[in-house]
């Protein structure tokens, strides 16, 4: 595979804008989404990512039963150890203008009530650790799901990736793969077709496909296979995955790896929108 694709298309990388489909943060995976615990229905926490903060708001209640509302407004990354993220700041507790009268910004009050701790070891799962007036929570969360963003469509983009592992250590290295890029998806499976040339000039196509499982705005795609063709010769076969497939309004884009008979591979696959969709 590496042979095929390597640096094949200088002039599609310029034409392509590969990254252009871009969610709200270039720090890390993007955490937007509602988030919740299956077990516990009834509460749950909104967070907002831009860059490496977080703001998150809670819907919980208090010992009355009654709707509470607390607020992390800035939540900074803090160290960590790799993979899992981390996000720490305080917590508080807002009162404000009854929402049927006028509003006056004079009686809004924000006091601190704790401190709230969010931890991510995956694109889909947490660790939430909070403090209110003495009391420590500690739960696990995952992202919330709703509804199903569509892949489906036409876009320009494809693969890029690093190649390692190689059976030819020549081999391993960056491997381009961009060209049109057609999905198709059902309630639980997506396809992804990629047509490029070859550096010799040959039209090529590969395709992934695999099961395509929802996650909160997110989508996951574990063991799937891809097969690749030239003419009538199949190039390589080999298994993928991607997670964090993020469908926007002017495309999508994802994590992915794979392996086929030569390499292991590790990189992005997405595209821009096709203007006409």
């Amino acid at each position: 595979m590496n042979r095929l694709l390597r640096r094949f298309a200088a002039v599609l990388l310029a034409g392509l804008a590969f990254a252009s489909p871009a969610g709200a943060t270039s720090y890390s995976v993007d955490f937007t989404d509602m988030w919740w615990n299956p077990a516990e229905d009834g509460w749950g926490l909104n967070v907002i990512q831009q860059s490496d903060t977080l703001f998150v708001t809670f819907f919980v209640y208090g010992q009355d039963g009654t709707a509470r509302w607390y607020v992390g407004a800035a939540l900074p990354s803090t160290p960590h150890p790799v993979p899992a993220y981390r996000f720490s700041g305080p917590l508080y507790q807002t009162t404000g203008p009854w929402f049927g009268g006028p509003f006056n910004p004079a009686d809004v009050t924000r006091t601190q009530v704790g401190a709230v701790t969010l931890t991510f070891a995956s694109t889909s799962t947490g660790t939430l650790d909070y403090t209110i007036a003495g009391t420590t929570v500690t739960k696990a969360i995952t992202r919330y799901y709703f509804g199903s963003n569509s892949v489906a469509g036409t876009y320009a983009g494809g693969l890029v990736a690093i190649a390692s592992q190689c059976a030819s250590s020549g081999d391993n290295g960056a491997v381009d793969m961009l060209g049109t890029t057609v999905v198709t998806q059902s309630a639980t499976q997506a396809s992804f077709q990629v047509r490029f040339f070859t550096p010799t000039g040959s039209a090529a196509t590969c395709t992934f496909t695999g099961p395509y499982v929802q996650s909160g705005r997110m989508a996951a795609i574990d063991s799937g296979s891809f097969s690749c063709v030239s003419g009538n010769a199949t190039i390589n076969t080999g298994t993928f995955s991607m997670t964090s497939i993020d469908s926007q309004l002017n495309g999508f884009h994802a994590r992915f790896s794979g392996r086929d008979q030569f390499c292991t591979y590790s990189g992005r696959f997405g595209g821009t929108r096709d203007a006409t969709e």
